[in-house]
């Protein structure tokens, strides 16, 4: 089937795959650079940040150990609610540099509910990886990402991991629903 057929009506390509490149190396450089030499947990943040955890991975030169986690503050709502926990990480955390590593920063409340729990396992340090942020003024979490490969409009985003209506993750590219605002 052609990606066309696929693609939701009216959206469009906001992010080529040679700059999600370039971000994943400029993202590499600043962890391998930061977290030299020392252990760490890379926490990837389910379902999300599944393709972008696995590339950024692969550019890491660290002694690192590597989990995954699923919450959600949403279930069968569209409005966030307290985290709910689909699988808890089973790697310890202590002692180690916590990278939570997920898809998209929005509003911020799940990262910092993640964040949160990771200190309360006594790490190191916790410090949170994105691949994009979404450009708008509604952030409501104290948390902000350390490290951000892309910003992104405030549009419904999908591909490289994000989902629209639970499908096209797997699209290698970035795309928007609808029209600017």
């Amino acid at each position: 089937m052609a990606l066309e057929k696929l693609l939701p009506p009216g959206s469009e390509r906001i992010i080529s795959r040679a700059e999600i490149d370039q971000a994943l190396a400029r993202l590499a450089a600043a962890l391998n650079r930061d977290f030299a030499g020392q252990p760490v947990l890379f926490l990837t943040v389910m379902n999300g940040a599944l393709i972008f955890a696995a590339d950024l991975a692969q550019r890491l030169k660290l002694d690192m150990v590597m989990d995954y986690m699923q919450a959600s503050r949403y279930g069968n709502e569209t409005e966030g609610g307290i985290l709910e926990w689909v699988a808890r990480p089973r790697k310890p955390m202590q002692g180690r540099h916590v990278l939570i590593v997920d898809d998209i920063y929005d509003e911020g409340h799940t990262v910092e509910a993640i964040k949160k729990f990771c200190k309360a396992q006594q790490a190191a340090s916790v410090s949170v990886v994105v691949m994009a942020v979404k450009d708008h003024p509604r952030e409501k979490a104290d948390t902000r990402p350390d490290y951000v490969g892309l910003t992104v409009p405030d549009r419904f985003v999908f591909g490289y991991g994000m989902d629209y209506q639970e499908k096209l993750r797997q699209l290698p590219e970035i795309y928007a629903l609808g029209e600017p605002s």
